[in-house]
């Protein structure tokens, strides 16, 4: 009798770990957790500002998928919530704190529910960041130059359902804090560490009863055709130098390989003013404004949680005269398909990582035909 009990204390667990994965509409979540590592130097120029390991603190308030909308049973019942991230980047005078509030979702990895779970957050937001460049004061400082930013975080973890009001999560966390450009010296602060808290699971006594599950945000048919136009700013120069205007242009196919995933082809048209001006500083023979279009084609591929979809891009410029930053670019960020089939756009594009310019944008998705 002396080993039945733990074995049966370890049924029950592994019982509730099981049940434990989707909540009521009145059930949330408070997260507390510690980070520690290292900023991931980018350039050698910050080495001398890189003084030792980073630290940091976390606090998210967390909703449980409730199984009322077709998304969550798509996406393995994803918890998503509000986060606050503090870290202190270990040289105080130069670098300072970094302090970031956004939006996540929380994904499993794997379809059935286990007792240790992979998970994947997504989180996008901003950062506040009160000690940054400055040409007298800090003019080491190549990182940050603004004092709000853009911030996203992605963070891999198992967690574990210790009963079923609390848990335990340990994992690694990536997290990048940057302006996109707007202003310079821009390289962005980019954050790696280990993370590991507890959560604690507030449960409403009474639960109410799902009579209806949405899936209007489904995808009309597996192909699709998206346009857009977008636009975005960028220094160029000296700090605190003018402003340029950037343009954006696109058009995409789309097939929706199943309706959290999309994969895609399309081309890009670019118009950077701040190019042109570089092209004129540099000496390079332009006739007219239009030679500073950009065109590009691409490869494309979007994770989609419910009408909220993050978009990943590759791509290469068939034709440009400005190639300082080299042919291939890139585009991460985060679209909404309202049911009229408008988009919203925002998106960080990039040149083989090196932030070029944050671009806000709508477009309109065409259905080819109905799914099957």
């Amino acid at each position: 009798m002396i080993l039945k009990k733990p074995l049966l204390a370890f049924v029950l667990l592994f019982s509730i770990s099981l049940l434990a994965q989707q909540g009521d509409k009145n059930d949330f979540y408070i997260r507390g957790a510690a980070n520690y590592g290292f900023i991931l130097q980018q350039h050698n120029s910050i080495g001398d500002l890189v003084n030792g390991n980073i630290s940091g603190l976390e606090l998210n308030y967390v909703k449980p998928a409730t199984g009322n909308k077709l998304w969550q049973y798509e996406n393995n019942f994803p918890e998503r919530g509000i986060g606050f991230n503090y870290y202190n980047l270990g040289n105080p005078k130069q670098l300072g704190n970094v302090y970031g509030l956004y939006y996540f979702y929380d994904i499993p990895l794997n379809k059935n529910p286990k007792p240790f779970r992979l998970y994947l957050r997504i989180g996008e937001g901003l950062a506040y960041v009160p000690v940054r460049f400055n040409p007298i004061t800090n003019h080491k400082d190549e990182l940050i130059s603004s004092p709000i930013d853009a911030y996203i975080t992605f963070k891999w973890y198992w967690r574990w359902d210790i009963t079923s009001w609390l848990r335990w999560e340990a994992g690694f966390n990536f997290s990048h804090a940057s302006n996109g450009r707007f202003e310079v010296p821009n390289l962005g602060v980019n954050m790696v560490t280990v993370n590991s808290g507890l959560v604690y699971k507030f449960h409403s006594k009474i639960k109410t009863p799902i009579t209806h599950i949405d899936s209007s945000s489904k995808a009309k048919s597996r192909h699709e055709l998206l346009f857009w136009a977008a636009i975005g700013a960028n220094q160029f120069g000296e700090p605190g130098g003018k402003r340029y205007l950037a343009q954006s242009y696109s058009a995409a196919y789309y097939f929706n390989k199943r309706n959290t995933h999309k994969f895609g082809a399309g081309i890009d048209v670019y118009y950077n003013a701040a190019n042109y001006a570089q092209l004129l500083a540099q000496g390079d023979t332009i006739s007219n404004k239009l030679q500073n279009v950009q065109i590009g084609v691409k490869l494309a591929y979007a994770y989609n949680i419910g009408r909220l979809s993050l978009p990943v891009e590759l791509g290469y410029y068939v034709y440009t005269k400005y190639t300082s930053d080299g042919y291939i670019f890139n585009r991460i960020g985060i679209r909404y398909y309202f049911e009229n089939n408008i988009v919203g756009i925002i998106s960080l594009k990039t040149n083989w990582g090196v932030a070029n310019y944050i671009e806000f944008g709508v477009g309109y998705r065409l259905p080819l035909k109905p799914k099957t």
